[in-house]
């Protein structure tokens, strides 16, 4: 039951028209809507999926299967029938295995970055890819009408995202506090989802076949995902695998 203290709080928000933050974060209970990421284990750990009009994170080391993750969540997104957006940082994304993963590209606004090296780009370059990808995933949510936005910065090395300032992410779940849209942000470390979003940790292992070493075959990898929400703290027992073959350019 709530307070009289909370009530009555909740009511002077009201009467300024200040009230819509308040009232999601008081109904813990209250069903909310959600984008299926493609992949039902992970699913049945999200609660459904992705949930929409919050900021989710993909965060891992390179060949941890963030693309894969990132992959299946589009190509779930264009089999509903919505519209996607993708801005990729710096112009890493492979249409064709996209494609190949089921995805439907005509139904992708895809944000081409620059084409840089970021290893050998000097700092400038970096610094401004990565806000002129933020700033597309802002303009592309606040234009409406998108089911799922991705930022991928997943080949920025952690340092640069972290440089920005914290209010960034903030401005980013206030843009698509509301909305239809889940909005995923892919890299290598936790960047800023939004208060129940979900931050979804990747690990990966390498999947081997055969009984020799003659016939020893890379079948792919175990995927080990643990999300961990805001709203619902994971133990180690919410931790789950999926394995996935190695389909795409990068991980």
């Amino acid at each position: 039951m709530r307070s009289a203290a909370v009530t009555e709080l909740e009511s002077l928000l009201q009467a300024r028209k200040f009230d819509a933050t308040l009232s999601r974060l008081l109904e813990k209970d209250a069903a909310y809507p959600v984008a299926a990421s493609g992949l039902p284990g992970l699913d049945a750990l999200l609660g459904g999926g992705w949930r929409r009009g919050e900021v989710s994170e993909i965060v891992g080391a390179r060949s941890s299967g963030r693309t894969s993750v990132l992959v299946a969540a589009l190509a779930a997104a264009t089999a509903r029938g919505e519209v996607v957006g993708l801005v990729d940082a710096v112009d890493r994304f492979d249409p064709w295995s996209a494609a190949a993963a089921g995805v439907d590209l005509a139904r992708v606004l895809w944000v081409r970055g620059a084409g840089i090296t970021v290893e050998m780009a000097h700092p400038p370059v970096i610094d401004q890819a990565v806000r002129q990808a933020v700033r597309a995933c802002d303009l592309i949510i606040r234009a409406g009408g998108f089911g799922l936005v991705a930022l991928d910065l997943a080949d920025v090395p952690g340092r640069w995202v972290r440089a920005l300032p914290h209010p960034t992410w903030l401005r980013l779940a206030h843009a698509n506090e509301g909305r239809q849209s889940a909005c995923l942000l892919v890299g290598e470390s936790s960047m800023g989802r939004s208060a129940r979003g979900t931050t979804l940790a990747l690990e990966a292992s390498g999947v081997w076949t055969g009984d020799s070493a003659q016939s020893r075959r890379f079948g792919g990898l175990a995927i080990r995902f643990t999300p961990r929400a805001a709203h619902q703290p994971m133990d180690a027992r919410d931790a789950g695998a999926s394995r996935h073959t190695p389909a795409l350019r990068r991980g």
